[in-house]
C-alpha cells in the first residue's frame, strides 16, 4: 500500500461510491470524458494538481490510469513468511492497542498494535498520523485480515506499516483489490473512490475505435466495459490473468488501440501508394564506379537492400523504406550508394545524424570513399557559422553541392535545396517525427530512407512498420570478429577493473556504462555506486588512478558532449564513464573493452546497441556485463542470451520470444507510437487480428464515411493529435 494510504478501514463495497455533501459534485449529466479532475466529485483542485503530477488531468486520463497490479484478500500469507518490501494479506488477532498523541500535532495519533496468528508468531502494525476521530476504533480482541506493505522497524523487526484492516470476511464481495500507481498526498481507497464516481457518471460516454457490429461478431467487450472490470474486478476474475495483463479487459482495449493503428497505417500506405516522388532513374556510372571501389565484397543482404532501394528511386511513388542492420551489417555503405544514385541521376541528397560528432563521421567516411568519384560534399552543423555558413546556403539552394551531411541544422528555417531527391535519416529513432517530415519538406517529391541499428524481429517489423517498406541487413561481412560477451557478479567488478587497467596498458580504450548519473541527480541512495559520478571518482582514486578518464551523461550540453566524445575518439581520453548516451556513438577502432553496470537494467536489444561500441577495429574486444546482486534468474537467463547470440537478428527473436511483443512495443522509442496498452499485446497473432479486422473494415467503408465508422474516425483523428506522423513510424 502507499504510505499515503493512513485510514484503516473495512474494504467499499464494489459499488460503494459515497454520497457527496451539497455543492462538491457538477450538477447531474454535466461531467464529460474531458471534464478537468478538479470537477470529479471528491477531488478538488488541490488532489487535481497531485494527479496531474502522474499526468492525469482529465476524467478521461483517470479511467484509462490502470491498475499496476491487483491484490486478493484471499490470499492469505503466514507471519513466519513475511519478507521486507512485499504486500500481503495476514489474518490474527489484535492485542496491545496503543495509541498516543504525535509530537506537535495533538489531534494526530501513533497508533500500533500486535497481530498474532493461529501459530503463535506476531506482527507490529504501525499507523502514523492517525486522525483523532479514528481513536479507539481498532477492535483489540477481535480477530481481523490486515492489507500492507511489510517494512524493516528501527529495531530490526519487521512489521506492516499503515495496513488496512478488516474483517476477515468483510471482502466477499469484492476480493480482488486494484493497486494503483499513485501521487504522494492520493491513497488507495481515495482514488478508487474517484475511479467510481467517474465509472457511474461517464464510462458509458467511452467510444471504441471497434465498430459495434464488428466487436460483437469477434466477441471483444466493450471498453466501458473492459474498464469497469479493469477497476473493480469480479470475484470470480482469473487473478493470474489480471497480473499478467492477459485478462479479457486488457486484451479489449489493447485490440482497440490495435485496430486504430492498424487503421490509420492501411490508410496511409494507400494514400502514399498515390503520393508521387521524384524519379530517379540516371545512368548508373557513379553507383558503378563506387560498388568497383569498395575494398570489400558487399553480402547477399547489402545487394538485396540496394535492388529494392534502387527499383524505388526508379518508380515514380515517393520511396518511405527503412533500412534495419545490425551494427557492422553495413547500412553505411547502402545509404551511401543511394545518395550516389540520386546525384548521378541530377538530383541532391541530404544525409542528417543525431549528433555532430556523428554526422563529421559520415561526411569524413564519404570523403573519403568517394573522392576518386568527384563528388562535392558538405558538412552543415550548428558549428557552421557566419560567412562560411552563408555561402554554403547559397551553394545548396543553387544545387553547387550535391550532397550534405549535418544534424538538427539541415531542418532549419533558411536551408533551402534545389532538387533534393533522397532524405536519409540515420539512428531514425532518435528523432521526432517532425523532424523527419520537416527534412522531406526540404523538397516536393524527396524520396526517404530511414536507418535504424535498433534489432527487430523481422515477423515483429514486418507487422509494425506494415506502413513502410522495410529492408533487413540480417547478414554480416565475413572476417568480422565477434565481440566475447561473458557476466560477472557485481563482487567481481574488482576483476572487471583488472581487464579494463591490462587493455587500456596496451594503447586501448574502454567504456563503461551505467544507469544514473549522481552528482545529486536524485539518484535513491543505495544506488549510487551505480552511478557515472561515483564509478568515475572511485577509479580515478583506484584501480584505473593512471588512465585519463572521462564522463559523459545526458545533463551535459550538447556542446560538452560533443568534446568528451572528441577527445576520447582522438586518444585524449582512455577510458569513458557514461550513461547509455554512448548508444549512438562514433566509430572508436581502439575501443576493445565495454563494461555494462546493472546490465539487468536493460533491455536485450539497447545492450546489444551499446555492445556494438566495441569490435570495430581488428583487436580482439570484450563485453562485460556485471549483473546487481539482487537480480532475479529471470534477469540472468535473458542476459544469457547475448553471451550466446552475437547478432542483432538472434536476439531480437530471443527477446520476442521471453517478452512478448507487448513490452518489445511498448519499450521502442520510435517518437510516435501512441500506444498506451501495447505492453498488453499477448502475441502476434493479436496484431495480426487487429490487421485483419481493420482491412476487412476499409474494403466495407474505404473513406470512414458510415455512422457505425464514428469512433473509428474519431480514434484516427486522435493520433494524429498525439503527433503520430503516419508516414515515419520508422
Amino acid at each position: 500500500m502507499d504510505r499515503a494510504d493512513r485510514h484503516p478501514t473495512t474494504p467499499a463495497t464494489r459499488r460503494g461510491a459515497s454520497h457527496m455533501r451539497a455543492g462538491e459534485s457538477p450538477p447531474p449529466g454535466s461531467l464529460k470524458l474531458g471534464s478537468p479532475l478538479a470537477e470529479l466529485a471528491g477531488v478538488g483542485p488541490r488532489r487535481a494538481q497531485a494527479l496531474a503530477g502522474r499526468g492525469l488531468h482529465t476524467v478521461e486520463d483517470l479511467l484509462f490510469h490502470l491498475p499496476a497490479r491487483y491484490q486478493d484478500w484471499r490470499e492469505r500469507v503466514p507471519l513466519a513468511a513475511l519478507r521486507p518490501g512485499i504486500v500481503a494479506v495476514v489474518e490474527g488477532t489484535l492485542e496491545r492497542v496503543r495509541e498516543r498523541p504525535m509530537r506537535g500535532a495533538r489531534w494526530r495519533r501513533l497508533v500500533t498494535a500486535t497481530l498474532v496468528d493461529d501459530s503463535g508468531a506476531r506482527l507490529k502494525l504501525v499507523w502514523f498520523n492517525l486522525p483523532a476521530y479514528m481513536s479507539g476504533r481498532l477492535p483489540q480482541g477481535r480477530r481481523v485480515a490486515a492489507l500492507g506493505r511489510v517494512v524493516e522497524g528501527a529495531d530490526g523487526q519487521l512489521e506492516m506499516a499503515h495496513p488496512e484492516i478488516a474483517a476477515p470476511d468483510a471482502a466477499d464481495g469484492a476480493p480482488i483489490r486494484p493497486i494503483y500507481r499513485l501521487p504522494e498526498g492520493i491513497n488507495q481507497r481515495m482514488f478508487a473512490k474517484f475511479v467510481a464516481h467517474a465509472l457511474e457518471e461517464v464510462a458509458g460516454a467511452v467510444r471504441g475505435a471497434i465498430p459495434e457490429e464488428l466487436r460483437v461478431a469477434q466477441g471483444i467487450a466493450h471498453p466501458s466495459e473492459a474498464l469497469e472490470y479493469l477497476h473493480r474486478p469480479p470475484a470470480d476474475a482469473d487473478l493470474a490473468k489480471l497480473r499478467s495483463g492477459r485478462s479479457p479487459g486488457h486484451v479489449a482495449l489493447a485490440l482497440d488501440e490495435l485496430f486504430a493503428f492498424e487503421l490509420a497505417m492501411c490508410l496511409e500506405r494507400e494514400r502514399m501508394a498515390r503520393r508521387p516522388g521524384l524519379q530517379l532513374c540516371g545512368p548508373s556510372t557513379l553507383t558503378d564506379s563506387f560498388v568497383k571501389g569498395l575494398p570489400f565484397k558487399l553480402t547477399r543482404a547489402q545487394l538485396r537492400a540496394l535492388d529494392e532501394i534502387g527499383a524505388d528511386l526508379e518508380s515514380s511513388r515517393q520511396m518511405n523504406r527503412i533500412l534495419i542492420g545490425d551494427v557492422g551489417s553495413g547500412k553505411t555503405a547502402v545509404a551511401f550508394w543511394a545518395a550516389l544514385r540520386a546525384i548521378e541521376s541530377g538530383a541532391q541528397a541530404a544525409i542528417m545524424a543525431p549528433t555532430e560528432i556523428l554526422a563529421e563521421q559520415h561526411h569524413r567516411n564519404f570523403s573519403r570513399m568517394c573522392a576518386r568519384l568527384g563528388v562535392m560534399a558538405a558538412l552543415l552543423t550548428g558549428n557552421v557559422i557566419g560567412n562560411e555558413r552563408q555561402r554554403l546556403l547559397r551553394a545548396l539552394s543553387r544545387g553547387e553541392i550535391p550532397i550534405v551531411f549535418g544534424t538538427h541544422a539541415l531542418i532549419q528555417e533558411n536551408v533551402r535545396l534545389a532538387r533534393l531527391g533522397l532524405a536519409i535519416v540515420d539512428e531514425q529513432h532518435r528523432f521526432g517525427v517532425f523532424d523527419r517530415a520537416r527534412l522531406k519538406s526540404l523538397g516536393p517529391g524527396a524520396n526517404v530512407l530511414m536507418m535504424t541499428a535498433t534489432p527487430i524481429p523481422r515477423s515483429l517489423a514486418m507487422t509494425l512498420l506494415a506502413n513502410l517498406d522495410v529492408s533487413i541487413l540480417d547478414e554480416l561481412p565475413p572476417g568480422r570478429t565477434p565481440v566475447a560477451t561473458a557476466l560477472f557478479e557485481e563482487r567481481e567488478l574488482p576483476t572487471v577493473h583488472r581487464i579494463v587497467r591490462e587493455e587500456v596498458a596496451r594503447g586501448r580504450r574502454a567504456y563503461y556504462v551505467l544507469p544514473l548519473i549522481g552528482e545529486d541527480s536524485g539518484d535513491e541512495a543505495e544506488d549510487e555506486p551505480k552511478s557515472v559520478a561515483v564509478m568515475a571518482a572511485r577509479l580515478k582514486e583506484g584501480e584505473l588512478r593512471d588512465a585519463r578518464i572521462g564522463v559523459l551523461h545526458g545533463r551535459m550540453r550538447p556542446a560538452e558532449k560533443e568534446r568528451v566524445m572528441r577527445e576520447f575518439r582522438d586518444g585524449a581520453l582512455d577510458v569513458l564513464v557514461s550513461t547509455t548516451v554512448v548508444e549512438v556513438g562514433v566509430d572508436v577502432p581502439q575501443a576493445t573493452v565495454i563494461v555494462i553496470v546493472a546490465a539487468e537494467r536493460y533491455g536485450l536489444a539497447q545492450l546489444h546497441q551499446l555492445r556494438g561500441r566495441v569490435g570495430r577495429g581488428r583487436d580482439a574486444s570484450r563485453c562485460c556485463l556485471v549483473v546487481s546482486a539482487g537480480a532475479d534468474s529471470l534477469a540472468r537467463e535473458r542476459l544469457d542470451v547475448l553471451v550466446r547470440c552475437g547478432s542483432g537478428a538472434e536476439i531480437a527473436e530471443e527477446d520476442l520470444r521471453m517478452r512478448g511483443p507487448g513490452d518489445l512495443l511498448g519499450a521502442r522509442q520510435t517518437g510516435a507510437l501512441p500506444l498506451r496498452f501495447a505492453r498488453f499485446i499477448n502475441d502476434l497473432a493479436m496484431i495480426a487480428k487487429a490487421r485483419e479486422m481493420a482491412e476487412a473494415w476499409l474494403r466495407r467503408d474505404p473513406a470512414l464515411e458510415l455512422p457505425a465508422s464514428a469512433g473509428a474516425r474519431a480514434a484516427f483523428k486522435r493520433m494524429l493529435e498525439y503527433g503520430f506522423s503516419l508516414a515515419d513510424v520508422g
